[in-house]
């Protein structure tokens, strides 16, 4: 077997993500995807990827993966270079399913669970058709807002109660919620104004009291803040119990991340947008990390997230994979929470699931009362629908075996 064809497809209406079909002199096709600034990843992927790719054996996953390392400059954090072999790395997992007739999480040494659980991230219809990386205010992450199905970044900033509610009504037993982030918009992040502080802890305060002592609220800052501010703000929410707070600061400074872990005492998760073992090595060998996040996305696939994860075991750490991007990636998540012991949770959109995932593949990993598992499908178990690449809106291109 032999790869003949590299395709990427975006979408207008979602020019947030990338999706990339790895096509085979056999006729399978694997499935990969990217999330932000995706231009740039899908110019690497044809310009730097596809002559190393196009006439391998795509069942070769670990040599095309330190093939992929092999780039002099750019292979580090979540890069570009990093996200584009991410991107290669989940679709030959793809391939290898298909081909063996078995799924990924089979592949992966067989389940250690039937299901896990699964985490509401609390956006909206219209969070995923802009790029994060540019505009964090509520204006901009909120969309157009359209009073469609799970308005839930709109919930949490109005109506918590009633977020709560209907979470617990399709049997979420977790939430993640994000009221801080207009006001590090108002301040540049560095400091936070009292009236600010009150209006968001008080948001939180009016969630834990609709959702009790047995249903948990993470708590996501976004890497917004300064040490002293995020520190300000863990402490004010200690009293409401959140599961974890997240990404308070940016990460670079190990020196920072420690300081901010001595000055509280809530839980703290980090790692969503960093890339491969060695900077999560980084970030673990701090001794400030209660949970570790990884997006198979961004991390380097599924084969870096595995080796991921079982660093993160090594330092009692456990592992949520992260989903707030697109549909392939949640469903490597899942496949990794399934066969990977020390996963503990698996994020998920359900504004996302119950819309415009179900218009860009085939089917999604079932979700029932609060767990989500994957499908004895072989591969990922979803694909591509064939009118993607047709629609208007889709930008199709391609590189070939000659």
């Amino acid at each position: 077997m032999k790869v003949t064809g590299l395709e990427t497809i975006r979408l207008k209406e979602f020019p947030a993500i990338l999706f990339l079909q790895i096509h085979t002199d056999e006729g399978i096709i694997g499935l990969g995807e990217n999330c932000i600034g995706v231009e740039t990843v899908e110019t690497f992927l044809h310009e730097t990827v596809a002559p190393r790719l196009l006439g391998k054996n795509p069942l070769e996953i670990t040599a095309l993966h330190e093939t992929l390392h092999q780039d002099f400059i750019g292979f580090s954090g979540s890069a570009v270079a990093v996200r584009a072999a991410s991107s290669i790395d989940i679709a030959l997992w793809d391939i290898l399913g298909q081909v063996t007739g078995q799924p990924i999480y089979q592949l992966l040494g067989g389940k250690v669970r039937d299901s896990i659980r699964a985490y509401n991230t609390c956006a909206g219809p219209g969070y995923g058709k802009g790029s994060s990386n540019i505009d964090r205010n509520r204006k901009a992450q909120i969309g157009e807002h359209v009073g469609a199905h799970f308005e839930d970044l709109v919930g949490f900033l109005n109506t918590p109660e009633e977020l709560v509610a209907s979470l617990k009504d399709m049997g979420f037993t977790a939430m993640k919620i994000w009221p801080f982030d207009e006001a590090a918009m108002r301040s540049g992040g560095q400091t936070i104004a009292g009236a600010d502080l009150r209006e968001a802890v008080e948001l939180f305060a009016r969630a834990r009291a609709a959702a009790g002592p047995d249903f948990d609220i993470m708590l996501e800052l976004h890497a917004l803040w300064s040490t002293p501010a995020a520190t300000i703000i863990a402490n004010a929410v200690e009293q409401y119990k959140p599961f974890w707070v997240e990404d308070p600061i940016k990460h670079e400074s190990s020196e920072a991340l420690k300081r901010f872990k001595a000055s509280i005492n809530s839980p703290l998760t980090v790692g969503e947008t960093t890339g491969t073992r060695w900077d999560h090595w980084r970030l673990l060998s701090t001794g400030a990390v209660d949970h570790l996040m990884l997006d198979p996305g961004w991390v380097g696939g599924i084969t870096e997230a595995v080796k991921v994860t079982a660093l993160a075991s090594t330092y009692g750490v456990p592992v949520a994979p992260h989903d707030c991007t697109g549909p392939v990636v949640l469903t490597a998540g899942v496949h990794l929470g399934m066969s990977q012991p020390n996963i503990e949770l698996q994020e998920m959109v359900r504004a996302y699931y119950f819309g415009w995932y179900q218009e860009i593949v085939t089917e999604l990993p079932p979700y029932k009362d609060g767990k989500i598992w994957a499908t004895e499908k072989p591969g990922l178990g979803i694909s591509l629908r064939k009118e993607v690449p047709l629609r208007s809106d889709a930008i199709v291109r391609w590189s070939r075996l000659d």
